[in-house]
This record gives structure tokens, sequence and C-alpha cells, in this order.
């Protein structure tokens, strides 16, 4: 059951019959699940990439929303999740007050950076994109996107209310790399 005030997620996976025949492998109701570091948010795995692209996953049986990856980015595949963000809550939030301080009389929070290239579509309440620049883009409408590209960032979910649910395809990729100096992945 989703933590959340949103409807139950449905995933429907195909495949082919012996004699190459479209069908309909699984039709299921994806799980939602809290993170124990993370209070107020929950992931729910879509689908994982671990084989690099192009990938063999047309060819097995296997549930790819099963496939353990270390971080969220498979070193040479995709991940596809939904996340889902509480009223008020700030991601990354690992333990959250703990990692908030002030600095020039500013509240900061922690950001994070994947090796990665991202596509986040809004799919439903409000999201405020937050990058390292101190700007801040609300998302509102539903099927908004952000193309991330290995940037510094935040994300919160403004609403007092109502909880939000993103879905992101993170894609491996090199690190961005300024002056020489790749910017790997990191949070702070």
């Amino acid at each position: 059951m989703s933590p959340s005030d949103l409807p139950l997620l449905r995933r429907i996976v195909t495949s082919h019959d012996s004699k190459g025949i479209s069908k309909i492998e699984s039709d299921d109701q994806v799980i939602s699940e809290t993170t124990p570091i993370a209070p107020g948010i929950s992931i729910a795995p879509i689908w994982k990439i671990k084989d690099g692209l192009p990938t063999g996953n047309n060819n097995t049986s296997d549930d790819g929303a099963k496939r353990q990856v270390e971080g969220l980015v498979p070193a040479n595949g995709a991940n596809v999740q939904i996340t889902e963000l509480a009223p008020g809550t700030i991601t990354p939030n690992v333990l959250s007050q703990s990692l908030i301080c002030i600095f020039n009389n500013r509240i900061i929070q922690w950001q994070h950076r994947t090796s990665s290239l991202d596509c986040n579509f809004l799919l439903a309440g409000e999201l405020v994109l937050v990058m390292e620049d101190g700007s801040e883009t609300p998302l509102n409408q539903i099927g908004d996107s952000v193309v991330m590209k290995g940037g510094m960032h935040l994300w919160k979910n403004p609403s007092s209310t109502k909880w939000c649910r993103w879905m992101t395809v993170l894609m491996s990729a090199d690190p961005v790399v300024i002056n020489g100096e790749a910017l790997g992945p990191m949070i702070k």
C-alpha cells in the first residue's frame, strides 16, 4: 500500500510467446516503499537495466524491477522509478534536519548529483527543483519535465497537504567535466 494519498501504481510488462507473438507477461500493482534513511520519501521501482545499452532485456523473463543496483544508477545501464514526496518534504533527505545548515543567513539543504542523464516527469501534485545556484523552478502541471544533466540539485514538495509523484528515467553517463575536473556523484 502506498503511504501517500496518491492512487496505487500499475505496471504492465510485455513479452513474446514461443512463436514470436507479443503478449502481456505481467500486469501488477507496484508497491511504493518508504526509504528507511529518508523520512517522507517513497520509491517504486519500475525497471532496471544492468547489461548496457542496447539491453538484452527483451530476451529474458526476469523482473527488471527486482534487480539490485548500487546507488541510483547502474554503472552501465538505466533505472526507471517513481518517487513520492510527503507534504513539505525535501530530497535528498537523509535524516532531514541534521543536514540543514545556515550559511550567510540562508538555510542551505543538502543537494545531490549523480553521473547520469535523468529525465523527470511530474505525475501528480507539485514539485520544486532547487539548483546549486539557488534558483527554484516550480513544476506544477502534470507532464512538466526536467532533463537533469549531472547537476547538483534537490527536490521539494511545496504543498503542506498533498503528496507529489514523479517518474525518473536515470541513464548512466560520464560525469560532467568542468575545466578538466570531473564532477562525480556526491551529496553535499
